[in-house]
């Protein structure tokens, strides 16, 4: 999911590949509104397109579980740790391409 969050429980509902392309968007957005502060993520599409995907999604989707109002709000304990994972996929990424190069 490219430094978006999901939990385990999260299934896709209606799984397709077309849907599963659109989700990452909704999801990309959601791991916004849990880290809050917009400006420490890199790597996120257009915010506005990914607003919009996320709003349609809860249109036409508004079961999913990945809607629960604990899993899309600022949550700081959650965003430190966001953070930090990525912080430490990406050193690693990095790593990673420098022992290869």
């Amino acid at each position: 999911m490219s430094w978006a969050v999901y939990w385990e429980d999260e299934g896709i509902p209606n799984p397709s590949y077309n849907l599963t392309r659109a989700f990452v968007y909704v999801i990309h957005y959601r791991t916004c509104l849990i880290v809050g502060d917009k400006d420490k993520i890199e790597s996120y599409g257009p915010k506005y397109f990914n607003k919009l995907m996320f709003k349609l999604a809860k249109i036409h989707f508004p079961d999913w579980i990945g809607f629960d109002r604990e899993r899309c709000s600022y949550n700081p304990e959650l965003a430190n740790r966001i953070l930090r994972i990525q912080k430490v996929a990406e050193w690693r990424l990095n790593k990673m391409f420098d022992i290869e190069i």
